[in-house]
Parts: structure tokens; sequence; C-alpha cells
């Protein structure tokens, strides 16, 4: 699991996990990226989207893209952007509340 790039960002949209290959693949550690908003990594370009779709998502219990291969801009820590593969993973409690969102990137 170390060399899979995994993102866990809360319902705030707070990175709240960041692992060894989202390091590798974004340039940022992890101490960088813990505690940060996913703008972190969403283009500028793409934001407004990102958070419609995301505030969407966490307050439907649904999203499109979710459990999808799907590809998705990412802004790297050079400052490029990058089109990444990736599947999307609402994290939801036992009774069904989302709790946070999982980004799995190839």
């Amino acid at each position: 699991m170390d060399d899979d790039a995994i993102v866990i960002a809360d319902t705030a949209g707070i990175i709240r996990f960041w692992s060894t290959g989202a390091e590798k693949l974004f340039g940022h550690t992890a101490a960088t990226a813990l505690g940060q908003s996913l703008d972190l990594i969403v283009p500028t370009e793409y934001r407004e989207a990102h958070w419609r779709g995301f505030q969407r998502a966490i307050a439907s219990g649904s999203a499109e893209a979710e459990g999808q291969a799907s590809t998705f801009p990412a802004r790297m820590a050079c400052g490029e952007t990058a089109t990444l593969a990736g599947r999307l993973t609402l994290v939801r409690q036992m009774q069904g509340k989302v709790i946070a969102a999982m980004m799995v990137f190839q």
C-alpha cells in the first residue's frame, strides 16, 4: 500500500491521510499536505467545479464517479498540472453517513 497514491479528505475537504505513494506522485510530503485543503492538488481552473461536486457528494452521500476508474486533473508540487487516473470512494459510517472521501491514484 505504500506505493499507492492514497489521499483521504474529511467532509470539509481537509487532507487527513497522505500516503507515501502520494508523496512520490504529487511531490508534497505528508507533513506538508496533512491539514491542507484539497486545493493543494486541485488546479485553480477546476476548483469551482471540484468544490461544487465535492459538496454535493458529501451532502447526498453519492458521487457519479464513485467506484469507477476516472481521470482527474491534479496540480503537482512543481506547479504543473497532470491528468491522473484514479478511483473515488466515499467513506461512510455504519449508518451510511459520509465522513470522508478517498482517492486512489494510479
